[in-house]
Protein backbone atom coordinates (compact mmCIF):
# COMPACT_ATOMS: atom_id res chain seq x y z
CA UNK A 1 0.00 0.00 0.00
CA UNK A 2 2.63 2.07 0.54
CA UNK A 3 4.00 1.86 -2.84
CA UNK A 4 0.11 2.66 -4.31
CA UNK A 5 -0.70 5.57 -1.95
CA UNK A 6 2.15 7.50 -2.77
CA UNK A 7 1.48 11.75 -3.23
CA UNK A 8 -0.84 12.98 -3.17
CA UNK A 9 -2.26 10.76 -0.92
CA UNK A 10 -1.41 10.86 2.67
CA UNK A 11 -0.04 8.02 5.04
CA UNK A 12 -3.72 7.26 6.31
CA UNK A 13 -4.50 5.47 3.45
CA UNK A 14 -1.70 2.96 3.98
CA UNK A 15 -3.36 -0.24 6.67
CA UNK A 16 -1.44 -0.25 9.80
CA UNK A 17 -0.91 -4.27 11.10
CA UNK A 18 -3.61 -3.53 13.27
CA UNK A 19 -5.86 -3.11 10.47
CA UNK A 20 -5.23 -5.71 8.53
CA UNK A 21 -5.55 -8.08 11.81
CA UNK A 22 -8.98 -6.37 12.15
CA UNK A 23 -9.86 -6.84 8.43
CA UNK A 24 -9.05 -11.02 8.69
CA UNK A 25 -10.89 -11.11 12.27
CA UNK A 26 -14.24 -9.13 11.00
CA UNK A 27 -14.52 -10.93 7.01
CA UNK A 28 -11.58 -13.35 6.82
CA UNK A 29 -12.86 -14.65 3.32
CA UNK A 30 -13.45 -10.99 1.99
CA UNK A 31 -9.86 -9.91 2.47
CA UNK A 32 -8.01 -11.11 -0.77
CA UNK A 33 -4.66 -11.26 -2.66
CA UNK A 34 -2.15 -11.99 -5.11
CA UNK A 35 1.78 -12.98 -4.61
CA UNK A 36 4.70 -12.69 -7.07
CA UNK A 37 6.36 -15.98 -7.44
CA UNK A 38 8.61 -15.09 -3.78
CA UNK A 39 5.67 -14.33 -1.93
CA UNK A 40 5.66 -11.03 -2.38
CA UNK A 41 1.95 -9.37 -2.20
CA UNK A 42 1.60 -7.56 -5.38
CA UNK A 43 -2.17 -6.49 -5.12
CA UNK A 44 -4.75 -7.03 -2.76
CA UNK A 45 -8.51 -6.14 -1.89
CA UNK A 46 -10.67 -5.50 1.53
CA UNK A 47 -14.30 -6.56 1.14
CA UNK A 48 -17.26 -6.16 3.68
CA UNK A 49 -20.80 -6.87 4.00
CA UNK A 50 -23.74 -4.68 4.82
CA UNK A 51 -27.24 -3.95 4.57
CA UNK A 52 -28.44 -2.61 1.09
CA UNK A 53 -29.92 0.13 2.98
CA UNK A 54 -26.88 1.43 4.37
CA UNK A 55 -24.66 1.02 0.90
CA UNK A 56 -27.11 2.46 -1.47
CA UNK A 57 -27.30 5.96 0.83
CA UNK A 58 -25.01 8.79 1.14
CA UNK A 59 -22.39 8.21 3.05
CA UNK A 60 -18.18 8.64 3.79
CA UNK A 61 -16.07 5.83 3.60
CA UNK A 62 -15.25 5.97 7.36
CA UNK A 63 -18.83 5.90 8.53
CA UNK A 64 -19.38 2.68 6.22
CA UNK A 65 -16.02 0.97 6.97
CA UNK A 66 -16.18 2.11 10.83
CA UNK A 67 -12.85 3.97 10.21
CA UNK A 68 -11.23 1.06 8.31
CA UNK A 69 -12.09 -1.17 11.44
CA UNK A 70 -14.40 -3.04 9.28
CA UNK A 71 -16.06 -3.47 12.65
CA UNK A 72 -19.88 -2.56 10.82
CA UNK A 73 -19.20 -5.79 8.89
CA UNK A 74 -22.11 -7.40 8.89
CA UNK A 75 -21.85 -11.20 8.26
CA UNK A 76 -25.68 -11.60 7.13
CA UNK A 77 -25.68 -8.32 4.57
CA UNK A 78 -27.16 -8.40 1.42
CA UNK A 79 -24.13 -6.26 -0.44
CA UNK A 80 -21.00 -6.84 -0.56
CA UNK A 81 -19.03 -3.89 -0.36
CA UNK A 82 -15.66 -3.09 -1.88
CA UNK A 83 -13.71 -1.01 0.90
CA UNK A 84 -10.11 -0.79 -1.16
CA UNK A 85 -8.38 -2.61 -4.12
CA UNK A 86 -4.80 -1.61 -4.39
CA UNK A 87 -2.25 -2.62 -7.12
CA UNK A 88 1.35 -2.55 -7.03
CA UNK A 89 2.67 0.27 -9.55
CA UNK A 90 5.66 -2.15 -11.17
CA UNK A 91 2.20 -4.69 -11.61
CA UNK A 92 -0.29 -2.80 -13.25
CA UNK A 93 -1.94 -3.22 -16.44
CA UNK A 94 -1.43 -6.75 -16.14
CA UNK A 95 -5.18 -7.79 -15.15
CA UNK A 96 -4.55 -7.93 -12.21
CA UNK A 97 -7.35 -6.10 -10.36
CA UNK A 98 -10.13 -7.74 -12.96
CA UNK A 99 -8.68 -10.86 -11.42
CA UNK A 100 -9.44 -9.06 -7.67
CA UNK A 101 -13.02 -8.16 -9.11
CA UNK A 102 -13.79 -11.70 -10.47
CA UNK A 103 -12.40 -13.36 -7.22
CA UNK A 104 -14.70 -11.11 -5.35
CA UNK A 105 -17.86 -11.72 -8.07
CA UNK A 106 -17.20 -15.01 -7.33
CA UNK A 107 -17.71 -14.83 -3.84
CA UNK A 108 -19.97 -12.30 -3.22
CA UNK A 109 -22.33 -14.87 -5.09
CA UNK A 110 -21.84 -17.71 -2.96
CA UNK A 111 -22.21 -15.82 0.18
CA UNK A 112 -25.61 -14.85 -1.62
CA UNK A 113 -25.38 -11.32 -1.59
CA UNK A 114 -27.62 -9.45 -3.68
CA UNK A 115 -25.17 -6.70 -4.95
CA UNK A 116 -21.63 -5.36 -5.08
CA UNK A 117 -21.53 -1.71 -3.79
CA UNK A 118 -18.65 0.45 -4.02
CA UNK A 119 -17.48 3.80 -3.45
CA UNK A 120 -15.24 4.83 -6.82
CA UNK A 121 -12.31 7.17 -6.74
CA UNK A 122 -12.23 9.10 -9.70
CA UNK A 123 -8.89 10.44 -9.61
CA UNK A 124 -9.33 12.15 -13.51
CA UNK A 125 -11.41 14.27 -11.86
CA UNK A 126 -8.80 16.88 -10.61
CA UNK A 127 -7.60 17.28 -14.22
CA UNK A 128 -11.23 18.93 -15.45
CA UNK A 129 -12.32 20.29 -12.23
CA UNK A 130 -11.88 23.67 -13.37
CA UNK A 131 -14.40 22.84 -15.83
CA UNK A 132 -16.58 20.52 -14.51
CA UNK A 133 -18.83 19.43 -11.39
CA UNK A 134 -18.34 16.28 -10.13
CA UNK A 135 -21.50 14.96 -11.30
CA UNK A 136 -20.80 16.39 -14.87
CA UNK A 137 -17.56 14.30 -14.65
CA UNK A 138 -19.13 11.57 -13.66
CA UNK A 139 -22.28 11.82 -16.31
CA UNK A 140 -18.85 12.09 -19.04
CA UNK A 141 -17.08 9.42 -17.98
CA UNK A 142 -20.44 7.00 -17.30
CA UNK A 143 -21.06 7.82 -21.54
CA UNK A 144 -17.59 6.90 -22.63
CA UNK A 145 -16.62 10.67 -23.63
CA UNK A 146 -13.94 11.19 -20.53
CA UNK A 147 -11.82 8.18 -19.57
CA UNK A 148 -11.40 8.32 -15.70
CA UNK A 149 -8.36 5.46 -14.79
CA UNK A 150 -10.59 3.82 -12.25
CA UNK A 151 -13.94 4.60 -12.92
CA UNK A 152 -13.67 3.61 -16.30
CA UNK A 153 -12.22 -0.03 -15.77
CA UNK A 154 -15.26 -0.44 -13.12
CA UNK A 155 -17.83 0.40 -15.69
CA UNK A 156 -16.35 -2.05 -18.48
CA UNK A 157 -17.17 -4.43 -15.56
CA UNK A 158 -20.59 -4.25 -15.39
CA UNK A 159 -20.89 -1.69 -12.26
CA UNK A 160 -23.61 0.69 -12.84
CA UNK A 161 -23.27 4.42 -12.21
CA UNK A 162 -25.39 5.34 -9.14
CA UNK A 163 -24.66 8.69 -7.97
CA UNK A 164 -22.19 11.09 -6.38
CA UNK A 165 -20.72 10.80 -2.61
CA UNK A 166 -19.66 13.61 -1.74
CA UNK A 167 -17.19 13.92 1.52
CA UNK A 168 -16.53 10.19 0.75
CA UNK A 169 -12.64 10.39 1.81
CA UNK A 170 -9.76 12.59 1.53
CA UNK A 171 -8.67 12.38 -2.09
CA UNK A 172 -7.66 16.02 -3.87
CA UNK A 173 -7.58 13.89 -6.82
CA UNK A 174 -11.35 12.93 -6.39
CA UNK A 175 -12.05 16.65 -5.11
CA UNK A 176 -12.65 14.43 -1.91
CA UNK A 177 -16.00 12.75 -3.87
CA UNK A 178 -16.80 9.09 -5.03
CA UNK A 179 -18.58 7.28 -7.63
CA UNK A 180 -21.70 5.44 -5.76
CA UNK A 181 -21.60 2.10 -8.18
CA UNK A 182 -23.29 -1.01 -7.96
CA UNK A 183 -23.38 -4.34 -9.59
CA UNK A 184 -26.53 -6.30 -9.24
CA UNK A 185 -25.16 -10.25 -8.26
Amino acid sequence: MRRVYVQPHGPEAVWPAASLKQHLEAFPEGQLLIQDGQGKVIADSTSMRVSSERAMRPHRWSEITGHGTLAPHDPHGEVFYGVDLAVDPNYQGMGLAHILYAARVALATQMGCRSFVAGARMPGYHLASDLLTPESYLALVERGLIFDPTLSKQLRLGFILRGLLRDYIVDPESADCAALISMEL
